[in-house]
């Protein structure tokens, strides 16, 4: 399966001593879905020095929410003053999805202006 690029913006990240999926989802303010979507052949539980992961790039001011019970894509867009829309584009969501209590979304300003 191809490497994926995402359309938002990426760049490569070379793996350090130390880094799990998550120390590098949280550095570069995304989630781990978003990295493994665009690395397919990414095995999550083996990364190792050197190897080379492409990270999506998230806009400065988002933030990393963490899905609650009762939310919907529609009730964080509107407390965060953003839109489903930008919900779906920048986790790379298809619009049939379920969100789940415990799921962390990047949630971005509106793009509207």
């Amino acid at each position: 399966m191809p490497i994926l690029r995402p359309e938002l913006g990426s760049f490569v990240y070379i793996v350090e001593p130390g880094d799990t999926l998550y120390a590098i989802a949280n550095k570069f303010n995304t989630t781990i879905p978003i990295i493994r979507h665009f690395n397919p052949n990414l095995n999550p539980n083996v990364i190792y020095v050197g190897q080379p992961i492409f990270i999506a790039e998230s806009p400065p001011e988002a933030i990393i929410y963490t899905v609650r019970p009762g939310d919907t894509l529609y009730s964080i867009a509107l407390k965060h003053g953003t839109t489903v829309q930008n919900l779906i584009a920048f986790n790379y969501l298809d619009p049939m999805d379920f969100i789940y209590p415990g799921q962390r979304l990047v949630v971005t300003a509106s793009l509207r202006g």
